[in-house]
């Protein structure tokens, strides 16, 4: 027993170990890139420029909403905060006025800064692929470790961390460890570290069908979603109370925005349907939608597993207007698991992931009318078409009471058919 504990504590250390040098070694690529083949190219992204805004508005004492503008949940902006600090210990050039997003400077401290976010990011994914691995682990999964490592530095992360520099990136690590904690019996630490992923992001929220498929007696359940709710109240009350016109000014994002690339914004930007006329109709579908899938899933509990949760979080993206590539990291820890299945699922996570990996570049075009040429614009629309499509069928698919392989649904489902001609 004690080897066997021994061989898994390596199998974690190397997991620690070849992740952050490949890490180590994307940074050092766009550090060398940014710094000597192409000057030009802007380090600090006008997300990091906002991180910034944020982190130096908390040191400063001011209260977010209320003394400056904030897109993001209520507890994002006192993430930034100590990251903000602690880029200011190793720089003698700060500057603590707040950075205009389209004319920053890029000074040495803030390039400093970008890579403390690109560090941390990393930090983040790295976590993950752990808590990803101790899942696998506990299901008996013998492809546990190079999910997780495969995962840990797959292209899209390594991109995501390096030339990007997402704070989509610390998403997967809210939505696995409570996942991890529930599965450990943990219900009310999870619970609670469910309300602190929501307060920094919200995408979190759409884990709650989980209270109660984990919970088992409805006493338990009453509880756990009074915490929850109280959690989320206790982050967002006050700060909406300090100014609630402002606080309600992030949820007014229109269709037609700069950087949404979903469906609702390719629609409305080509077809004549007012659909922003009509956009409230949607997150009403999309609550509903993730409601019923939860039912699904709350109903068929016995035969759940932690990976159908992607369920709900593709759902949710079907009808996001503010559909972005990055928000694709919130689904690929449930996509690895995938790959490593039986039958058609494993292709159809495959064909999620590659679509999904592109869809924001095509999606981007379109929206830009980028594309001149008609062979150009007829693959865009079917990459998009495509990627949605997929995304619908997945959800239903994993929705499904035998979602580890839908060639035995359908076989279970022809032979009740045959015997009852037969009979």
């Amino acid at each position: 027993m004690r080897a066997i504990k021994i061989h898994k504590s390596r199998r974690v250390l190397w997991l620690i170990l070849i992740s952050s040098i490949v890490y180590a070694i994307t940074l050092m690529i766009h550090f060398i890139y940014t710094r000597y083949f192409n000057p030009d190219f802007r380090i600090i992204i006008a997300d990091q420029v906002v991180f910034f805004n944020r982190g130096m508005g908390v040191l400063q004492g001011r209260v977010p909403y209320r003394d400056f503008y904030v897109n993001a949940a209520p507890l994002s902006s006192y993430l930034w905060a100590p990251l903000v600090l602690i880029s200011m210990i190793g720089s003698s050039d700060y500057s603590t006025n707040f950075v205009n997003v389209e004319n920053y400077i890029d000074s040495s401290s803030m390039i400093l800064l970008s890579y403390i976010f690109r560090i941390f990011f990393a930090i983040c994914i790295i976590l993950s692929a752990l808590i990803l691995y101790k899942l696998e682990e506990k299901r008996n999964n013998r492809h546990a470790f190079p999910i997780a490592l495969l995962y840990s530095i797959n292209p899209f992360f390594l991109h995501l961390v390096s030339f990007w520099g997402s704070d989509e990136c610390i998403v997967p690590l809210l939505i696995l460890l409570p996942i991890y904690l529930y599965e450990r019996g943990n219900k009310t630490i999870a619970n609670l570290v469910l309300v602190l992923g929501a307060g920094l992001k919200y995408f979190p929220i759409l884990l709650a069908p989980l209270i109660w498929i984990y919970c088992e007696k409805w006493k338990e359940r009453i509880i756990q979603t009074i915490i929850f709710f109280l959690g989320l109240i206790l982050f967002v009350l006050p700060l909406y109370l300090l100014s609630p016109s402002q606080f309600l000014l992030q949820f007014q994002d229109k269709i037609l925005a700069p950087g949404n690339e979903g469906i609702l914004t390719i629609i409305q930007e080509f077809f004549s349907i007012n659909i922003e006329s009509f956009s409230f109709i949607f997150p009403i579908l999309t609550i509903l939608m993730v409601g019923a899938v939860g039912s699904v899933l709350f109903l068929r509990k016995r035969h759940w597993s932690y990976h159908q949760t992607v369920a709900l979080l593709m759902v949710y993206l079907i009808f996001f207007h503010k559909m972005q590539i990055s928000y694709l990291a919130m689904v690929i820890p449930f996509l690895y698991v995938g790959f490593f299945s039986k039958g058609p699922i494993k292709l159809l996570n495959l064909a999620l992931f590659f679509f999904g990996v592109f869809e924001g570049f095509f999606a981007t075009q379109l929206i830009n009318h980028s594309f001149k040429r008609i062979i150009w614009q007829i693959l865009s629309w079917m990459e998009v078409s495509i990627f949605y499509i997929l995304m619908i069928v997945a959800s239903i698919i994993y929705t499904m009471k035998y979602s580890k392989s839908v060639t035995e649904l359908l076989y279970m489902t022809e032979t009740i058919i045959i015997y009852q001609s037969t009979e």
